[in-house]
Formats: C-alpha cells, structure tokens, sequence
C-alpha cells in the first residue's frame, strides 16, 4: 500500500507540472539563464506526423517547468552538500569563486591557430598585428581550483598559442595579472575578468606597442554595481553565493562616439539601462556586436581594427584613448569582407584580443580566410 500511495503521489506531481505548463502564462524569457525560453508549438497534422511537434512539445515543457529556477538552485545546492567538485561545466572553486572547466577541442584549437596564422601572414603587409592573449582564471587563480580535478592545461596550450604566432606581436598578461591577483582582477560568478583585469592588460599590451599608459589612480574609479551573478552562477546558482561588483575605469576627459552595426550610435562606453538587467556584463560596450565603431578625441592621428570576443568589452575603454577609430569585429556574427576591410581601412595596428577559453572552442575564426 505504501507504495502505491508514493506512486501515486509522484504520478499527481507530474500531472500538476504538466498541468501548470499547460494552463499558466508561460513564461518569454527567463533572467536566471539569461535567454528566451521555448513557446507552445503550434500544431499542424504535418509536424505531427514528421515528428517535429512532439519534439518541440517536449522543449516548451522543458523550459516551462514550474518553479525551474528553484529547483536548479536546489540541485546546486544538493551537490556542494554532497561535495560533489562542481556541476553543469563548473567547478565549485575555492573563495567563493566559480571555475569555469577548460575542455579543449584538440582539433577546433589546431584549426583555429591555422587560420590565424595564415591570416597574420596576408595583413602584416597591411598593418603590424598583435595577437592579445587573456588567460582564464585558473591560470592566476591555481589555488583556487578544486583539488583532484580533471581539466586540460590550459597553460601548455597558451604556450602552444605563442609559438605558432611568431609572426604577430605576442602578448600575454599572465604574469603581470598573478602579480595584482590579490585585487579584484576576475568575477567570482562570471567567467570574464573585471574591467581592473583588463586594466592590468591593458598596461601589458602598452608595454609591447608602446601606449602611453595612465597610472590607474588618474582614472575615476567607482563600482556601479554590487549585486552582479555571472553566467557561471547560471549553469549552478549556489543560494549561499557571493555577489559580484561592477567597477568602472572612466577617464573623465575622454569624449566618445560608439556606432553599431544597425546605424545606431551613443557618446558613452558605458550604458547604464544595462545595469538593471541580469546580464550586468553588458554595461560594458552594450555586450556582443557584429561591428562596432569607437570614436574618441584621443588626437592620436591613429586607427585601428580589433577583432574579439567579450574579454575585449573591459580592455577596449582603455584603448580607445590610443586611437581616434577603432573598427571593431566580431567574428561569430560578422559576414563583412574582411580582406578589403584590412587592405582599404588604413590601419596603424590591428589586434586580435582573445581569451584561451574562446580560442579553444570557437569555430568562427574561420571567417578570417
């Protein structure tokens, strides 16, 4: 009898989740994992016999589960109470700090170096190009991976990055980032580095190409925000989790111009509306574009073209007091002609700024033939 009565019980707990995906209002868009989540699929005989609607039945109860983003939370919670090392790509690191695993594609990093390469070789005629490197936070934050995991060596891999771009300007932050890493230089729930992170970047790069760095005291510093949770917060949102700060490097007599890809454009590095969204990491630069134009009255007489991912969104405030343009590409959406762009911009330097998480997985850096 008893059970039957747990069978039971379970039976009716799956009728009332399907129940509440059914009758209440489904949700569009959820904060927690910072994406648009899956609607009711609208029904024909043809998806119905190919398959096709059951499927996508499947994925709106999926995404439309009742309380889903407790019950995430609860199962990160369970896990770190288990002592399990980490869940859903994370590791639980030391001093609160999430760790992001670094799993190569051996092949996607091989193939990625080639094109880079063969790319370095058909524009240095063009312009000097410097290949900027960021290292993860493993990397400066060792101590702070769990004991006895399994992950690839992302430092022999950022070796490996170095010498097969002998043809670029090399630079790698590592060691002068493991010199600050007592200050706050990466988020705690956010696989990025902060924009005092990139700071300590940016004097790197200044030192290979010669900028003019600003002392980080002569900057206006302050934090816009203290309640920032990451993307790695996303994949396991721990309840005992320690918040994120936004703190922001402004130089106050810097003037700014950022166009978009659609026409659009603003005077600010910095957009503020972004700041009450889950994604605070899209202050910086209003987040991933195809094609950005920064602008600025640096006088430098100098123009630039960047290719990168989302580390570059913290450094590029920075460099934009080094150039008066900087074009500025992203290669996961952008279908431009890059060979006419490199050949016509009348660039003085172009950088390409990655992080090894990026360089190791991505498979856009295609778009570069």
């Amino acid at each position: 009898m008893k059970n039957k009565i747990i069978a039971f019980g379970f039976i009716l707990l799956l009728a009332s989740f399907l129940f509440a995906a059914f009758i209440l209002e489904p949700r569009e868009y959820s904060a927690m994992e910072n994406r648009y989540l899956k609607q009711a699929p609208k029904f024909t005989v043809k998806s119905l016999l190919s398959g096709e609607y059951m499927e996508k039945v499947e994925a709106y109860l999926a995404d439309q589960v009742m309380f889903k983003d407790g019950f995430v939370s609860l199962k990160a919670d369970i896990e770190k109470l288990l002592h399990k090392k980490g869940s859903n790509g994370v590791y639980f690191g030391k001093n609160h700090r999430y760790i992001q695993v670094y799993d190569p594609d051996g092949d996607t990093l091989k193939d990625n170096l080639s094109f880079i390469k063969n790319f370095v070789s058909a524009s240095k005629s063009h312009a000097p190009v410097t290949f900027f490197l960021a290292p993860n936070v493993q990397s400066v934050y060792p101590e702070d991976v769990p004991s006895h995991v399994l992950m690839a060596d992302a430092d022999k891999d950022r070796q490996t990055v170095k010498e097969t771009l002998k043809e670029a300007h090399f630079v790698d932050p590592t060691e002068l980032l493991q010199e600050h890493k007592d200050e706050y230089i990466y988020f705690r729930t956010d696989h990025h580095w902060t924009m005092r992170g990139a700071y300590y970047g940016y004097q790197a790069l200044g030192e290979e190409l010669g900028y003019s760095v600003m002392d980080a005291e002569d900057y206006s510093v302050e934090y816009k925000s203290e309640d920032f949770l990451g993307s790695l917060y996303s994949k396991a949102p721990l309840t005992s989790v320690k918040k994120d700060s936004i703190e922001v490097f402004s130089n106050v007599l810097g003037k700014y111009r950022v166009s978009f890809e659609d026409g659009k454009h603003v005077n600010t590095l910095f957009m503020n509306s972004k700041l009450h969204t889950k994604d605070q990491y899209t202050y910086f630069l209003d987040g991933n574009h195809s094609f950005i134009t920064i602008q600025s009255n640096a006088q430098t007489g100098k123009r630039a073209l960047v290719f990168k991912d989302s580390y570059s969104h913290v450094l590029l405030p920075f460099l934009a007091d080094q150039y008066d343009y900087i074009d500025v590409i992203d290669l996961r959406y952008y279908r431009g002609d890059i060979k006419t762009m490199v050949e016509a911009g009348g660039y003085n330097d172009i950088l390409m700024i990655y992080n090894m998480d990026f360089l190791a997985t991505d498979e856009n850096f295609i778009w570069l033939q």
